[in-house]
C-alpha cells in the first residue's frame, strides 16, 4: 500500500486525429523521487493510454494516505471525474489534493470537491504536507495549502515559496523508474517513427508575456546543475529513447551554460537527436554548437507577424529578429519550427492579414496556429475579463470548449480567425509537400483568403 498516490488525469483519445506529442509529466516524477528519497511510499498512475476507470480502481486499492491529482485546463472535467469517484470509494480515509497549473491559477474551481488546493512547486510543500499527516498534525497552515473554512470562504490562498536555487540543486531529478515508456515508445514510434521523451534543465522564464502561464515558477529561472541534468538525459537514453525535447520555458535563455551542456553531451559521447523551446535574439555561434551535439529543431514563439500585435502581448523582438534567428538556425542545419496565433484582443484585420503575409517568408520546417487562449491566471485573462469579454457568470462555468474555439468575445468572428488558420496551414502544407506546385499555388492561397478575411466580421 502506497502512502501517496499521484495521478496524472490526461487520457488519449485516438478519435481527434491529431498528431499530439504525448509525454509523462515532469513534475509529478520530480515530486514522487523527492517523496521517495525522504522514505515514503509512492504509486504514480499515469491515465493516458490506461484511461481514467483504470486509475481510479488502482487508487483505491491503495488505500493511500494522500491522493495528489494533477490539472490543466485541457484536463479539467477528467480531474473533476476522477475526485468524485475517489470520495465515493474512500470517503475521508484518503486526503485529495488538487495541484498544478489550473488550480495554481484557480483554486477556487477545485473547491470542495478536493479537500486541499496546493498552489505553486510541489516538492517541499508535499514533503511537509505529508510529513503532517502521518505525524496527526494541522496542515492547513502550510503555505501553498489552500482550503475553505466552514462558511466556505477560501483560507491560505498563497502560493508556495519557490524553491531556491541551492535547494533545487539538491533534489533528485524525476523517478523515471515509475514511467510508462513501454507504452510511450510505442506511441511515438508509430506516430513519429521515433521516440523522444522530455527533460528539464531549468525552471521559469523571466519574460512577461501577457498571454503566458506561469502559474507554477512565475516569472523567475533557476537552474539544475549541468551533472544532474547530464545524469536525467542519461537515465532517459538508457530507457530507450533516441530523441529528447527539453521541456525548458527557453533552453538557450543562459546560452553560456547551454553551450555546457552541448559541450558536456560531447564530451560523453552521447549520440541522441533532441529539440527545444527557443527565443530569436541569440547568437550564430550558439546554434552551431547546438547542432553539433544533435540539436535538430528549435521551436520560436513567434505569435505574430504584426509589430504592433507583438508589442501588445509583452515580446522583446521584431519580425527582421525573427527572420534572422530562423536562417541563423537554418545555416547551421537546424530546423525551425514556430508557433503563431490570431485573434488576440486589440488585433485589426491588418494584423491578421500582416501574419498571413509573414508566414510564408520564414524557412519553417513545423508551423503551429491557433486561436488565441487566455489562461486563468495570466494577464491577458485578466485583461479580458477587466474589458468585458468574459462575464462572471462565463468565468463561473469557464472551461476550454475545443481547439481552435473561442472562449471569449473577440473583435473577429470564429470563422474569420479559423480561415486565417486554414489559409495559413494550406500554403505551408502546399509549399512543404508540393514541390513547384505547391511555390506556385501558395501565393494565390494567401492572396484569394486574405481578400474573404478582409470582408469578414
Amino acid at each position: 500500500m502506497a502512502d501517496v498516490v499521484l495521478i496524472y488525469p490526461y487520457v488519449h483519445r485516438e478519435a481527434t486525429g491529431r498528431k499530439l506529442w504525448l509525454f509523462p509529466p515532469l513534475g509529478q516524477g520530480f515530486i514522487a523521487a523527492h517523496l521517495r528519497a525522504l522514505g515514503h511510499s509512492v504509486r504514480f498512475l499515469d491515465c493516458t493510454f490506461r484511461g481514467i476507470d483504470w486509475a481510479i480502481a488502482e487508487a483505491a486499492a491503495e488505500q493511500p494516505l494522500v491522493v495528489g491529482v494533477y490539472c490543466m485546463v485541457t484536463m479539467h472535467e477528467d480531474t473533476l471525474a476522477i475526485v468524485r469517484a475517489l470520495r465515493s470509494s474512500l470517503g475521508d480515509r484518503a486526503l485529495l489534493v488538487a495541484g498544478g497549473p489550473m488550480p495554481s491559477g484557480k483554486p477556487q474551481t477545485f473547491l470542495p470537491a478536493f479537500d486541499v488546493v496546493m498552489r505553486g512547486e510541489g516538492e517541499l510543500v508535499w514533503e511537509e504536507l505529508v510529513a503532517c499527516l502521518k505525524d496527526r498534525r494541522p496542515y492547513k497552515q502550510l503555505e501553498g495549502i489552500c482550503t475553505l473554512d466552514p462558511t466556505g470562504a477560501l483560507t491560505g490562498n498563497t502560493k508556495a515559496p519557490l524553491i531556491p536555487k541551492e535547494v533545487l540543486t539538491r533534489l533528485p531529478m524525476p523517478a523515471r523508474d515509475l514511467f510508462d515508456h513501454e507504452r510511450y515508445q510505442a506511441y511515438w514510434r508509430s506516430t513519429f517513427g521515433y521516440t523522444q521523451t522530455p527533460v528539464f534543465t531549468a525552471r521559469g522564464c523571466p519574460y512577461g508575456c501577457e498571454y503566458c502561464d506561469q502559474p507554477i515558477f512565475g516569472a523567475t529561472y533557476r537552474e539544475h546543475t549541468v551533472e544532474q541534468v547530464m545524469e536525467d538525459i542519461e537515465n532517459a537514453l538508457a530507457a530507450g529513447y533516441s530523441h529528447i525535447w527539453f521541456s525548458d520555458d527557453i533552453f538557450m535563455l543562459n546560452w553560456q551554460r547551454a553551450l555546457k551542456i552541448c559541450d558536456e553531451i560531447h564530451r560523453r559521447g552521447l549520440k541522441f537527436k533532441w529539440d527545444c523551446l527557443g527565443r530569436v535574439d541569440v547568437q550564430r555561434k550558439v546554434f552551431a554548437r547546438m547542432a553539433e551535439a544533435g540539436c535538430e529543431r528549435i521551436f520560436f514563439g513567434i505569435e505574430s507577424g504584426s509589430p504592433r500585435v507583438l508589442r501588445q502581448m509583452g515580446k522583446r523582438f521584431t519580425p527582421e529578429d525573427v527572420r534572422q534567428a530562423i536562417e541563423d538556425a537554418n545555416s547551421v542545419g537546424i530546423r525551425a519550427a514556430a508557433f503563431f496565433q490570431v485573434g488576440y484582443p486589440g488585433e485589426r484585420t491588418e494584423d491578421i492579414l500582416a501574419t498571413l503575409q509573414f508566414i510564408p517568408t520564414l524557412p519553417l520546417d513545423y508551423l503551429s496556429f491557433t486561436i488565441t487562449y487566455p489562461l486563468p491566471g495570466t494577464k491577458l485573462f485578466d485583461r479580458v475579463v477587466s474589458e468585458g469579454r468574459l462575464t462572471p457568470e462565463e468565468q463561473a462555468e469557464w472551461k476550454r470548449a475545443g481547439h481552435n474555439v473561442l472562449t471569449y468575445k473577440a473583435d473577429h468572428s470564429q470563422l474569420k480567425l479559423r480561415s486565417a488558420i486554414y489559409a495559413a496551414r494550406a500554403r505551408f502544407l502546399a509549399e512543404k509537400h508540393l514541390g513547384w506546385l505547391g511555390k506556385t499555388l501558395g501565393p494565390a492561397i494567401t492572396q484569394s483568403a486574405s481578400l474573404a478575411i478582409a470582408r469578414m466580421a
